[in-house]
């Protein structure tokens, strides 16, 4: 009876832990694609913009959480350093992300090619961290990369008179997946070093990154005027009177979701390995791939298919090879 209870009680705790965090992350990323969609359909070269207005928009939301009665900023938990080396890492990340996107790369590649990320997280633990992987995790990357490679031909060929266009979309996403390799097992760390501070690292892995966007000032300038220029007025549903730019509300929406799923993503960050993670990422951008061929009506080839299942099936048979690496972290104070 003792024993139940126990089980029960774990899994009452589990289950008020991960719900949220994967609704979070399912909702808020699935819905932020759907806008970013709606967004670069019509301004393609729109990355920068959004990207500012996500970190603009998350900075403000998190801010309450990190004053003081006074209205000071709380005493951190991690050294700003700490936050430095993730904002540079996670700056990169969003920016090359988005930036891909004005060249000729369909969501659905976008979408395959990110979830890549087991590779360069592999090869970015092995060498920056020393961790160690067995031959089934090893065949299951093989795997994966020969799925990216497919999907990607299979992409650059469609676009015909574009391929040199689509090729650096594709070099921004590879540079991204490697950036966001090395973010991920640095945050994962970071958290083993100091404690789980999501929270205190949404805020400040967007607070100290806007300062940056100052060198795309113009671009995000002649972004916003583009955004207006190709906006339709469309009604609300529900309030008659009240019209709004259309492109503009996909924007609103693509911030508040970025916010939904950077704080699920963060939150899990804390609660679980690098390796968890990317599973449960690969696993909501499947989803975010299907309804993006299905809302959409964007064409799939039997290649990006054939590449699609390829990098899924890799991932799942990586998660079931894992083992606990073995790890050369250091876990002192800096």
């Amino acid at each position: 009876m003792l024993g139940s209870q126990r089980v029960g009680a774990v899994a009452a705790v589990l289950l008020s832990e991960w719900v949220p965090v994967l609704g979070l992350i399912f909702g808020g990323c699935c819905t932020n694609v759907f806008a970013l969609e709606s967004l670069v359909r019509s301004v393609p070269k729109s990355g920068n913009l959004i990207t500012f207005a996500q970190f603009f928009f998350i900075t403000l939301v998190t801010l309450p959480s990190q004053l003081t009665s006074s209205g000071g900023l709380r005493a951190r938990q991690v050294p700003v350093r700490r936050w430095l080396t993730m904002v540079v890492l996670y700056f990169c990340v969003s920016v090359l992300n988005n930036l891909a996107l004005g060249h000729k790369v369909s969501i659905p590649l976008h979408i395959v090619f990110r979830s890549s990320g087991l590779i360069a997280n592999m090869a970015c633990g092995r060498v920056v961290m020393g961790k160690r992987y067995g031959r089934g995790q090893a065949a299951s990357v093989v795997v994966v990369s020969v799925g990216v490679v497919v999907a990607t031909l299979a992409s650059v060929s469609d676009e015909g008179a574009f391929v040199g266009e689509s090729l650096v979309g594709v070099g921004l996403l590879a540079l991204g997946v490697v950036f966001a390799a090395l973010l991920g097992l640095y945050q994962e760390q970071t958290y083993e070093a100091y404690g789980k501070h999501w929270q205190e690292g949404l805020f400040y892995n967007h607070v100290l990154a806007l300062p940056m966007f100052a060198f795309f000032y113009r671009d995000i300038w002649a972004q916003m005027r583009a955004l207006t220029r190709e906006s339709a007025r469309v009604q609300v549903p529900g309030v008659g009177a009240l019209h709004v730019q259309s492109l503009w509300a996909a924007l609103l929406v693509n911030v508040v979701s970025q916010w939904a799923c950077a704080s699920g993503v963060h939150r899990m960050t804390s609660m679980s390995t690098s390796l968890t993670l990317n599973v449960v990422l690969n696993v909501r951008k499947l989803v975010s791939l299907v309804l993006s061929v299905v809302l959409f009506r964007n064409p799939v080839t039997p290649g990006m298919v054939g590449g699609c299942l390829l990098v899924f099936a890799g991932t799942f048979a990586y998660s079931r090879f894992s083992r606990a690496p073995t790890a050369t972290v250091s876990k002192k104070r800096d």
